[in-house]
């Protein structure tokens, strides 16, 4: 008797650790920005980041989802998606293209975003 529970215990362990590796690999990260920006002058801080669909010139802001202390955005097939770092104290920015990227979420404390698909 004590046999088979060892035996069930181990199947069922196997199994919770293949379902946790599975769910591991299916979020990979595509971008995400950077905490820091130097621009050779001073170094500044992540403070925002934003998703747009396509060139950020075409002013194409996607609303995110908020969940928790996190913005998230679910992004369809039809998005052309660009993750845009803004940084504290600095006009410069820097854009990502988050081709294959079905979603992307920004933390407030610390600021990070990323983009995983």
């Amino acid at each position: 008797m004590l046999s088979n529970n060892r035996k069930i215990a181990i199947l069922f362990t196997s199994l919770l650790l293949n379902i946790i590796s599975m769910n591991c690999y299916a979020q990979t990260s595509v971008v995400s920005c950077p905490s820091t920006f130097s621009d050779k002058h001073a170094v500044y801080r992540l403070y925002n980041a934003s998703l747009f669909d396509g060139p950020i010139t075409d002013n194409a802001e996607l609303v995110p989802e908020f969940k928790k202390e996190k913005a998230i955005w679910a992004i369809g097939s039809r998005i052309d998606p660009y993750l845009v770092c803004e940084y504290a104290g600095t006009r410069h920015i820097i854009v990502f293209y988050a081709k294959g990227a079905t979603y992307c979420e920004k933390s407030k404390t610390p600021v990070q975003a990323k983009c995983m698909s």
